[in-house]
């Protein structure tokens, strides 16, 4: 299981700054989205090597959003 942050449009493979908690990768993109304002930051979620990767949250102007199905939620 892992967690990793990446911009929003890169591809799925494991790219980005990897964090072992949900709440480090969250508050990195946070982190990331305020020093790059109008960019998407997204926190991505991989179980294993055989599954397939999840958009979880995404951080955009030191917002954070929770992705539930197709929706956007502000958290």
């Amino acid at each position: 299981m892992a967690w990793w942050i990446a911009e929003k449009g890169s591809p799925a493979e494991w790219l980005g700054r990897t964090e072992v908690s949900e709440a480090a990768a969250k508050n990195g993109a946070l982190a990331l989205s305020i020093k790059n304002p109008q960019s998407c930051f997204q926190v991505r979620y991989h179980v294993n090597a055989n599954g397939h990767t999840e958009v979880r949250w995404e951080a955009i102007d030191g917002k954070l959003f929770e992705i539930v199905g197709e929706d956007r939620r502000r958290t």
